[in-house]
């Protein structure tokens, strides 16, 4: 049965939108392949530059950064190690703690996150072209799918309100009960810092 003559079945459309987020993923990894490419670079170090970039959380730690990206400790050190040698990151030992290292960007790291930076950059400005109503709802929905790929264990590290134990939803309205205020869909978080886990 075609899709005009019938409409789509409610599995094939979630299927449809899984490709087209599928899509916009690979675009990502095709650009950002290049640039890892470019810089000679593997994706690990790219998501590692990115990822310092953004700032806490997590904080920049190797352990922290090993559980945020989901690799290995020791996998996360052996790339860390190869982006200073390389002159993109700086270590300086942690003033609480002796025993840990604090890492941060140096401009050649900051140069490299600028061109990483381009495809987002893109991609903000297609949904932006969207009424501010559809944007809203595609980061509900969004949130939505990632809080279910969290409960199914799929995605370990989520900072967003519907993964909080402070989020509460009362029919369409959002509210954080730590920050005790409403949250219209469209400022519900990403990456909260404030974050903790249901």
């Amino acid at each position: 049965m075609s899709e005009a003559a019938g409409g789509d079945r409610p599995a094939a459309l979630a299927a449809r939108v899984g490709a087209a987020l599928e899509r916009l993923g690979r675009a990502r990894r095709i650009h950002r392949q290049g640039v890892a490419t470019a810089h000679g670079l593997t994706p690990l170090q790219l998501d590692l530059l990115a990822t310092l970039a953004d700032g806490p959380p997590p904080l920049p730690y190797v352990g922290e950064l090993a559980a945020e990206l989901g690799v290995a400790q020791p996998t996360v050190t052996d790339s860390l190690n190869a982006l200073v040698r390389k002159g993109l990151v700086r270590r300086r030992r942690d003033d609480a703690d002796a025993r840990r290292s604090l890492l941060t960007l140096t401009r050649g790291g900051d140069r490299v996150v600028a061109e990483i930076r381009r495809v987002d950059a893109d991609v903000a400005c297609a949904v932006e072209a969207l009424p501010a109503p559809v944007q809203a709802a595609t980061l509900e929905a969004l949130l939505t799918v990632l809080a279910g790929l969290v409960d199914a264990g799929t995605v370990t590290v989520a900072r967003t309100c519907f993964t909080c134990r402070h989020h509460r939803q009362r029919g369409a309205a959002h509210r954080c009960a730590l920050l005790d205020c409403a949250l219209p869909s469209s400022e519900l978080r990403v990456n909260c810092p404030e974050h903790e886990p249901v």
